[in-house]
C-alpha cells in the first residue's frame, strides 16, 4: 500500500512535469511564430500585383536535397510598414539588428534551429527620413 503523503508527492511532480513541458511547448511556438508572421507577409504580398517576387531553390545534384532556398519580394513603399512591425514585434525569436545609413534602413533577424538557419532582412528606401518609397524583403533558409 502506497503511503498518503508519497501518493501526494508523485501527484506533484507530475504536475510539474506537466507544466514544465506545456511552458517549454509555448516557448518553442513562440519562436516559430516569428518565420510563421514574416512568411505569411511574404506569401501574401507575393501575389499582389503591385509587388515582385522571386524564388530560388539550391540543390544538391547527386541526392536533389535542399540546400538552400532564397526568396526575394519587392513591394511599394506603402506596404513596407507592415512587414517593418512584424520585424520589431519579432525581434526577440533571435538575433536582430537594425541599421540606417542615409535614406536606407534594414533590418534583419536570424532564427536558428537545429536543422536549419533563417535569414529575414527588410530593406527599406525612406525620403526625407520618414516615409518609405519602396522595400524589398529577404528570406534565406539554408539546411544543415
Amino acid at each position: 500500500m502506497v503511503h498518503p503523503v508519497n501518493l501526494l508527492k508523485e501527484m506533484e511532480l507530475k504536475y510539474i512535469r506537466k507544466l514544465f513541458v506545456l511552458c517549454l511547448l509555448l516557448l518553442i511556438g513562440t519562436m516559430v511564430s516569428a518565420q510563421n508572421r514574416i512568411d505569411e507577409l511574404v506569401e501574401n504580398h507575393s501575389c499582389l500585383g503591385s509587388s515582385t517576387f522571386t524564388s530560388v531553390v539550391d540543390r544538391d545534384p547527386g541526392t536533389r536535397k535542399i540546400n538552400k532556398v532564397v526568396k526575394v519580394l519587392q513591394i511599394p513603399g506603402h506596404q513596407a510598414k507592415t512587414f517593418q512591425q512584424a520585424f520589431l514585434k519579432e525581434r526577440n525569436t533571435g538575433s536582430f539588428g537594425q541599421k540606417r545609413d542615409g535614406q536606407d534602413e534594414t533590418l534583419t533577424l536570424t532564427v536558428e534551429t537545429k536543422d536549419r538557419v533563417r535569414i529575414y532582412m527588410l530593406q527599406m528606401k525612406m525620403a526625407g527620413g520618414v516615409s518609405c518609397t519602396s522595400a524589398k524583403v529577404t528570406v534565406i533558409v539554408k539546411y544543415i
